[in-house]
């Protein structure tokens, strides 16, 4: 039991600490954002780098950071109905085993529902970055004789959007690790073995704490405040 308590606590750790990981990078992308927009601020006579600079700037700023805060927000309900259902199944309640098994089978199915769905947002973000990365790229090579600083912190950005990128594909593979186990558990439960059912009920109560855990650091970055703020 104690093999199959630390996969699961991987799978709560891999959450808080992939929703971590895109919550930071997007911090560092935001910075070279706001230094675009300072650096593009012209008139008429901006050349196209300028234009499309600025254009990518507002575009992050307007998509990803209410993209990352709803991924935050996610994973803390998330935890708290994995914790509630947790919680729920390891009460000493007296169930026969057709009871049980409806019970199990029940949150089983919810969990597995709000991880798709969860799934689901995070390749929406991913797929959305690894656009926008493109149209960074392709700005690179507009308007060879803009000045350098711009050239530089463009440059800066884009390394930087590829980092949050790469945060969002760590968080979709810890989400669809998470999805993949909840749909085997749902199949064999669906064979109707009592034993596999009696295992899985005490498994589920016995990852509280990861959970706990996990919601813990995941509140922490919500309470750090909104990502979209200009410094």
């Amino acid at each position: 039991m104690l093999a199959s308590s630390s996969v699961d606590t991987s799978h709560a750790g891999a959450l808080s600490t992939g929703c971590e990981g895109l919550f930071r990078s997007t911090e560092r992308a935001l910075d070279w954002a706001w230094r675009l927009l300072q650096l593009t601020k012209s008139g008429s006579e901006a050349g196209p780098l300028v234009g499309a600079a600025r254009t990518c700037a507002l575009d992050f700023l307007d998509r990803v950071p209410p993209h990352v805060r709803r991924g935050v927000a996610e994973l803390l309900g998330y935890s708290n109905l994995w914790q509630a259902v947790c919680t729920r199944l390891g009460r000493p309640v007296a169930r026969s085993h057709e009871e049980l098994m409806h019970e199990v089978g029940a949150d089983l199915q919810l969990l597995l529902r709000g991880a798709q769905a969860r799934l689901g947002t995070a390749a929406a973000l991913e797929q959305g970055l690894l656009v926008h990365v493109g149209r960074l790229r392709e700005s690179r090579g507009a308007e060879p004789g803009a000045p350098l600083e711009l050239r530089a912190a463009l440059d800066a950005f884009t390394h930087a959007v590829s980092e949050v990128m790469a945060a969002a594909s760590a968080y979709r593979r810890a989400w669809e690790s998470a999805e993949a186990e909840l749909s085997e558990w749902a199949a064999w439960l669906g064979a109707g073995d009592p034993g596999f059912c009696t295992w899985l009920a005490e498994h589920l109560s016995g990852t509280v704490f990861a959970w706990r855990q996990a919601h813990a650091a995941v509140r922490l970055l919500r309470e750090l405040g909104a990502l979209a703020g200009q410094p």
